[in-house]
């Protein structure tokens, strides 16, 4: 079985994958992380700070050489400086480049039949996790904000729930205790398409409850006649 962090693609119908917390006979039906984009803008910027700390190292290692302030082993400690900056803009490279990817590759979300759930690492070893249950979400959304995101397709889709302290969807006794809580999936390329997918997922659970099993998982990136052709490979399921 396929490793559901590690996975470089995470492949139709999700039936191969398993994450921590599963739920027997909770199926999932989308896996995902964010838009490649995140990935590269991180890595550029451990790439950049590389670099200004290896100039900086330099710059300070031909002003040590230049300076009458230490003799004549001022041009040893110059070029001392300059080597070890250059080591440490190295390995802050290698290792920022490493750091950012398993971030990013271990972080995903997913939907299943019952939850929406995100696994986020903050460290290659360290996550945490939220979840939503579904039959709390009362509204969705999805959006993207400003002309860089439209164009790198950085959406972000989020899920309302109307929850309280006593853990009732909603108070219409005492409006005021009412807390809405935000699910957010930030930076991928299909936010408005989970959207409407989960819109029809919820009118399935309350109009089919039995025939969630066999629900059509999420199919990404298809739509219209190239997703009917696609799902022809699949008569199992429905939509």
């Amino acid at each position: 079985m396929p490793n559901i962090f590690t996975a470089r693609h995470h492949h139709f119908p999700y039936t191969q994958y398993h994450f921590p917390g599963q739920a027997s006979g909770e199926q999932i039906l989308l896996v995902g992380r964010e838009n490649p984009t995140m990935l590269l803008a991180r890595r550029a910027g451990v790439t950049a700070t590389a670099a200004v700390l290896m100039l900086v190292g330099w710059l300070l290692g031909g002003v040590v050489a230049g300076s009458g302030l230490l003799g004549d082993g001022r041009a040893a400690v110059g070029g001392t400086i300059r080597l070890v900056s250059l080591a440490a803009a190295l390995m802050f490279g290698v290792v920022g480049w490493w750091w950012v990817g398993r971030l990013w590759r271990r972080s995903i979300f997913v939907l299943t039949t019952r939850r929406l759930i995100k696994f986020i690492y903050t460290t290659p070893i360290n996550r945490h996790n939220l979840s939503l249950p579904l039959e709390m979400v009362v509204d969705t959304g999805a959006y993207t904000k400003g002309f860089l995101q439209a164009i790198f397709r950085l959406g972000t889709f989020v899920a309302r729930s109307a929850a309280t302290s006593s853990g009732v969807a909603t108070d219409d006794d005492s409006p005021s205790r009412v807390n809405r809580k935000y699910f957010y999936i930030e930076n991928v390329s299909v936010a408005e398409d989970i959207q409407h997918y989960l819109n029809k997922l919820l009118t399935a659970r309350r109009d089919f409850p039995d025939r969630l099993d066999t629900f059509r998982p999420f199919v990404p990136h298809l739509k219209g006649y190239s997703r009917r052709q696609f799902m022809e490979q699949y008569p199992g399921y429905w939509s």
